[in-house]
């Protein structure tokens, strides 16, 4: 059975286990591995998700949910350039409504505005914004952690999928002005030049894809006004209601993590917010979790560090985390990753680099190892 790898180390910020993504992304991912034999079933259910899951309108993941199947979707499919497949598997209808508002817009233009605006209803996985560039425009990509193990999918999931949603809803000979990106370039570079068909700059300042005005400004044949002015008002009315489920959600993930390994009682943080518990309750029910929910998910990010960044014994980790005993840490650690502490901690120690002897610095130890210098 394919383990997940440890996640990368810094993640401890509790809004990193958060449901607040759509799963589209996961959606198309495991709809690539099934088209290739592979059931990425067991993973999901390693991550508290299912496939049922996914396709629950209103459904919502963690970035932690969704980037452990995609390491794992990594790793046991052995495609290095799997985010590009599962850019370009994807029609104007992997985006939900901003997918139809799309084909509503008037020129690219205002449709790539338009999914820029409204890219957390599609269930991206980065943060967007777009800005002018001479004789175009151009939408910048950014990570929301540091997470270099998947930076690399992420944005070839994200420009790939622009691509393939222009071409489908546009023209299929579409190809932006150029793409850039900051990682250096991969074995399968040559995938990039044959599905953006245009120049793609690696090792840039940033990452981005542009548009020229001769694109931008070109129509979209199934433009429609009336149709456009609905489906922004409900993107609207979507994204206010994701933003006060992130703002409600996140707000109580934080106080939770700050007060550990005291856990602040639900009256306590109703009262912090000027409502009476059973109204937190219902708003929490009301955005499809609960309290208790909240407090686990941070407990699950709070040990995912401790366990694979350092070597604290289990109960002082229990203790840190407001559990009672190293035992109850371990019900709970298998509960969350389908495994012990231990084997967290060792598929943790054979990810990391390991030390490097003195003396073999610039002399048969690795290329990219720093040469140690000593003073005189």
């Amino acid at each position: 059975m394919t383990r997940p790898s440890p996640p990368p180390a810094g993640l401890a910020d509790p809004r990193y286990g958060s449901a607040t993504i759509t799963p589209h992304l996961l959606r198309y991912l495991t709809l690539v591995a099934r088209e290739r034999g592979h059931d990425l079933g067991p993973a999901l259910r390693r991550a508290g998700l299912s496939e049922g899951a996914l396709s629950a309108v209103g459904g919502r993941i963690s970035y932690r949910q969704g980037s452990s199947v995609i390491r794992e979707a990594l790793g046991s499919l052995g495609d290095p350039a799997l985010g590009l497949a599962v850019g370009r598997r994807q029609r104007v209808t992997a985006w939900g409504l901003v997918g139809f508002g799309l084909l509503a817009s008037p020129t690219l233009g205002h449709a790539l505005d338009l999914g820029v605006r409204h890219h957390g209803v599609a269930g991206s996985m980065l943060d967007y914004r777009m800005e002018p560039v001479p004789g175009g425009a151009a939408v910048l990509a950014r990570a929301r952690y540091t997470d270099s193990g998947l930076r690399a999918f992420l944005l070839e999931e994200a420009f790939g999928s622009i691509v393939a949603l222009v071409r489908d809803s546009l023209d299929g000979d579409f190809a932006p002005r150029a793409v850039a990106v900051r990682h250096a370039r991969p074995s399968y570079g040559g995938a990039y030049e044959e599905w953006f068909r245009c120049p793609v700059r690696f090792g840039a300042d940033d990452d981005r894809i542009e548009f020229g005005d001769d694109w931008l400004h070109r129509p979209v044949p199934s433009a429609d006004a009336y149709a456009l002015a609905q489906v922004v008002q409900l993107l609207d009315a979507a994204r206010t209601r994701g933003r006060e489920r992130q703002d409600l959600v996140e707000g109580l993930e934080v106080s939770v993590a700050r007060g550990l390994p005291r856990v602040p009682p639900l009256a306590q943080q109703a009262l912090a917010r000027g409502m009476s518990e059973r109204t937190l309750r219902r708003r929490l029910a009301g955005h499809g979790t609960t309290y208790e929910a909240l407090v686990d998910s941070v407990r699950l990010v709070r040990a995912e560090e401790l366990l694979t960044t350092g070597d604290l014994p289990l109960h002082t980790v229990a203790g840190l985390l407001g559990f009672s005993d190293a035992r109850t840490l371990r019900r709970a650690v298998t509960r969350w990753f389908g495994t012990s502490p231990s084997a967290i901690r060792r598929a943790a120690g054979a990810a990391r680099p390991r030390a490097v002897p003195a003396g073999l610095n610039g002399a048969g130890g690795p290329a990219d190892t720093p040469r140690r210098t000593t003073s005189p």
